[in-house]
């Protein structure tokens, strides 16, 4: 067996990984829609209610509706520590821990 781990198990995993890229974009471009969304009923509101220009308070709302909730989940993951776990382990990680494994079984 070759140092670089199966050459079906790899092409797996980085059709798994391509996937998942795809989905995380997906996923924010539909945070990014229902920001927009949600902005625009904020800014209705605050034009009906308070006589508050639409355009401005769209953008703004818009922005605290995308950037506080994004804010948030960046301090929590930045709290926990990124270097712990194994979604953080790197791919010289884990190339050097299939390399330690192949030896010992071999």
């Amino acid at each position: 067996m070759s140092e670089g781990g199966h050459p079906e198990t790899r092409r797996m995993m980085e059709r798994a990984i391509r996937r998942l890229s795809v989905f995380e974009y997906v996923l924010m471009g539909g945070a990014m829609v229902f920001a927009l969304l949600g902005g625009a009923a904020v800014a209705w509101l605050l034009q009906t209610a308070v006589g508050v220009p639409f355009r401005i308070s769209w953008f703004v709302s818009s922005l605290l509706l995308f950037v506080v909730p994004g804010a948030v989940v960046l301090g929590r993951e930045t709290r926990a520590g990124l270097g712990s776990g194994a979604g953080a382990q790197t791919h010289a990680q884990i190339d050097r821990s299939e390399s330690t494994r192949v030896e010992s079984d071999g």
